[in-house]
């Protein structure tokens, strides 16, 4: 049977021998207490500390959710490029992604319609280009020519 510091302290505390525990054995049984103790206490503030972070860190996420959710634009365009960039892809394009995911429907809508217009109105927009140069270079031609 192992004597502890605190039998120690108490009426006539006997040794494993039965007799008086001497000061080295008193001083073992004293460090073996504070050790056990200061184990005790180690894991009860770990376990606190770590819950009182991973609060933390959730109300960190939710909040940054939040955010992500009612700021708009320029925050969803942030935090897709801050999320791509740590995921290590390109930061640019999560950006962009970002930022077309914290628009609403109709905005969304509206884009895609002005890109497939501008696809459509492409040829005709470089048919009037061409018909613009040609009649400058006839214009620059006749002046020469004059």
């Amino acid at each position: 049977m192992r004597t502890t510091a605190l039998e120690i302290d108490g009426e006539a505390p006997r040794s494993e021998n039965g007799t008086r525990p001497d000061p080295v054995e008193r001083r073992r049984a004293a460090v073996a207490d504070l050790k056990a103790s200061l184990r005790d206490l180690l894991r009860t503030l770990l376990r606190s500390s770590v819950g009182l972070v991973l609060e933390h860190v959730e109300d960190l996420g939710g909040t940054i959710q939040k955010m992500a959710a009612s700021g708009g634009l320029a925050v969803g365009a942030v935090l897709g490029g801050v999320r791509a960039g740590l995921a290590g892809k390109n930061p640019i394009w999560g950006a962009l992604k970002g930022a077309v995911g914290a628009m609403s429907t109709g905005m969304r809508v509206a884009i895609i319609l002005a890109l497939v217009l501008a696809i459509v109105l492409l040829p005709i927009t470089v048919v009037l280009l061409l018909v613009a140069l040609i009649v400058l270079i006839v214009v620059a031609a006749a002046k020469a020519g004059s």
